[in-house]
């Protein structure tokens, strides 16, 4: 009991500390609409020589190395080192090899899956040894786009000693609840899930290098960050070059000429993406295209309809349409759930 009131110490204080470093409504937002959930969890122990490739398909993958180390490999791409608390969050349809080294010949992760059982599958040589976990998880695609565009196919993350220790612990207790399939133990796994991406996202947007694009850098910036703040608050609001640059005592000119500079796109390009972005989640949630309008401030079906077909190049009716056919992906063993509407983050 001890250990999980410890683990659900630490979700609490991620959730409720997240905004004190680096502000991140948008994020939270973001991450809410896109209903993060494993599907597939399992602990590897490897002895050298070994080598495992994989295709994570339609689903993304999360690897955190807790002891040892070992090569990680994008197919195009030069090897680079794991070591023990490190990090890769692997977008889905990315090809990758994991071993000891980067030279060895890889076997499918699922031929190994296949022959090693146990709650530790154990595999490869009789040499040095690294531990790994590994986790498939799905989300929805159309919910995610705004972060999933700002991140490379593979976000690689070394994490403090102190951070990395906390992620196996909850690594572990996602394992728990995935091999006992207790009451509730989706919806709990699933905000492990998020804070497990927070963490590595956080840590990989901090760390040397790797500066922040988009709104991700707007949220980061002494000058910006309040003015996305605001627009986030109330993206139904008619917002106008005028008020965001009075609010930071700013001239119209000086406060686009910084927009564009960190954001990468003007002021009113930027609240309309997020106005059009607004509306899909509204219409995947199974309400109306009149809500959608009332809600991101077009006022009408006609004029969300056309700044939604020129955004997106369809119209509100038929993207709905399309998104039925190509719905979000359901973890395994949850196939039978029917479709349900959810609720929409009222602060993107």
């Amino acid at each position: 009991m001890v250990e999980i009131d410890g683990i659900i110490y630490y979700v609490e204080y991620a959730f409720y500390n997240l905004s004190s470093e680096i502000p991140m409504d948008p994020f939270d937002s973001v991450l809410s609409a896109m209903q993060l959930q494993s599907s597939l969890f399992v602990r590897m122990r490897a002895h050298a020589p070994w080598a495992m490739s994989f295709d994570s398909g339609g689903q993304a993958r999360l690897i955190v190395i807790a002891k040892g180390r070992g090569w990680f490999t994008q197919v195009g791409h030069p090897p680079v080192v794991v070591e023990e608390g490190d990090c890769l969050i692997i977008k889905q349809g990315v090809m990758g090899i994991l071993g000891d080294a980067p030279d060895r010949v890889a076997v499918p992760c699922w031929q190994i899956a296949d022959h090693v059982t146990g709650e530790t599958m154990s595999f490869g040589g009789d040499g040095e040894a690294c531990e790994f976990f590994s986790t498939l998880f799905t989300f929805d695609h159309a919910a995610g786009e705004p972060l999933s565009a700002l991140l490379p196919d593979v976000v690689h993350v070394a994490m403090a000693k102190s951070d990395a220790g906390r992620m196996v612990s909850i690594l572990e207790q996602i394992g728990k609840e995935e091999a006992q399939a207790s009451l509730g133990g989706s919806y709990v796994v699933g905000r492990l899930l998020d804070v497990l991406f927070i963490q590595a996202i956080r840590s990989w947007a901090s760390s040397e290098g790797n500066m922040p694009e988009g709104w991700l850098a707007g949220l980061t910036h002494r000058q910006l960050a309040q003015t996305l703040h605001r627009i986030h608050a109330d993206l139904a609001h008619p917002w106008t070059l005028e008020q965001l640059a009075r609010d930071v005592g700013m001239s119209r000119s000086t406060f686009a000429v910084l927009f564009k500079s960190v954001v990468g796109v003007p002021p009113l390009t930027y609240i309309t993406t997020w106005r059009i972005y607004r509306a899909k989640l509204i219409l995947a949630a199974g309400h109306s295209i009149s809500a959608a309008a009332a809600q991101t401030g077009y006022g009408t079906d006609i004029a969300l309809s056309r700044a939604f077909k020129a955004a997106t190049g369809v119209a509100p009716g038929q993207w709905r349409r399309e998104r039925r056919g190509v719905d979000r992906p359901v973890p395994s063993g949850d196939r039978s759930r029917p479709p349900v509407r959810h609720p929409v983050p009222a602060d993107l």
